[in-house]
């Protein structure tokens, strides 16, 4: 077998070293060939994920964070080579809701030799994701985050507890299911898996193979069942909040007086209207 391994040196508190000693490792237990390729930038791990279906690999390893796995993910869909994933960012939102190993050594063995199943995936105006994607206050936090230097769970904690009280409602017009609905939001957040990452399961239903996703219109609360929303997102309890509702769908219309989004945690300007999408099953991944 033929595997890429495509590393961001970023992720993981720049343990790339320790990485590419594993797969070396690993790969020679399993008979493996392996290419280790390193992101140098924006737009990178994609074009060498079609470098990597352009000369004939089984499948791509992603080493590092959400927005890695993206990339990545976006020279692969629509091909029968598969994603395999070594999570080593800041939550992990994409692993964790699939149920994958935190431990480098045994995704990486995963990785190499579990079995791909074809995965939904999404778009806001085009702009793939496969984990989840939000506007207003979540993709503030992540457009904060991506401009800081602090990186990991504490880094991200940080710059939510400094943004959520004083965060603004935002309007939002919402048509889905022939059904509009206009509201005054802290945010919209698209979730075709369950997590933000680091344990924040916004959309406890959501699974990445159902063919839906599920749309949660959060509303902001005073402060202390501010606190109680929190607790409720952290013990697997969303769907008890009054302040988040539902919408299951495969397609959607949202206006925001705002314009950015983030996509699997990755800031991106998207404008005041938003465009989200699901397609079923056109992603391989070793879950």
């Amino acid at each position: 077998m033929k595997a890429m391994v495509i590393y961001n040196p970023r992720s993981g508190k720049k343990q790339a070293a320790r990485i590419k000693a594993i797969a070396a490792t690993s790969a020679a237990a399993r008979d493996v060939h392996l290419d280790l390729r390193g992101i140098e930038g924006p737009g990178h791990g994609t074009v060498l994920a079609r470098e990597a279906v352009a000369q004939g690999f089984d499948r791509v390893i992603s080493v590092g964070g959400d927005g890695t796995n993206n990339a990545i993910a976006q020279g692969l869909v629509n091909t029968k080579v598969p994603l395999g994933i070594v999570a080593m960012g800041s939550g992990n939102g994409y692993a964790r809701s699939i149920g994958l190993s935190l431990d480098p050594e045994k995704a990486l063995a995963h990785a190499l030799t579990g079995t791909a199943r074809g995965m939904d995936v999404c778009y806001l105006n085009d702009h793939l994701f496969l984990g989840t994607a939000g506007i207003g206050f979540d993709a503030r936090v992540a457009d904060r985050f991506d401009k800081s230097k602090s990186r990991g769970m504490f880094g991200y904690a940080k710059i939510i507890v400094q943004e959520i009280f004083g965060a603004p409602p935002m309007r939002v017009v919402v048509k889905a299911n022939h059904e509009t609905t206009e509201s005054q939001v802290l945010m919209v957040v698209f979730c075709n898996t369950r997590e933000f990452g680091n344990g924040a399961d916004i959309s406890p239903g959501s699974l990445p193979d159902d063919g839906l996703a599920e749309l949660r219109i959060v509303t902001k609360p005073s402060f202390f069942p501010l606190i109680q929303a929190f607790v409720q997102i952290y013990t697997h309890q969303a769907d008890k909040s009054k302040y988040i509702r539902n919408i299951a769908t495969r397609e959607a219309q949202v206006w925001q007086a705002g314009t950015i989004a983030h996509l699997d945690g990755e800031p991106v300007e998207v404008g005041n209207e938003v465009r989200f999408r699901l397609e079923p099953k056109r992603l391989l991944v070793v879950g």
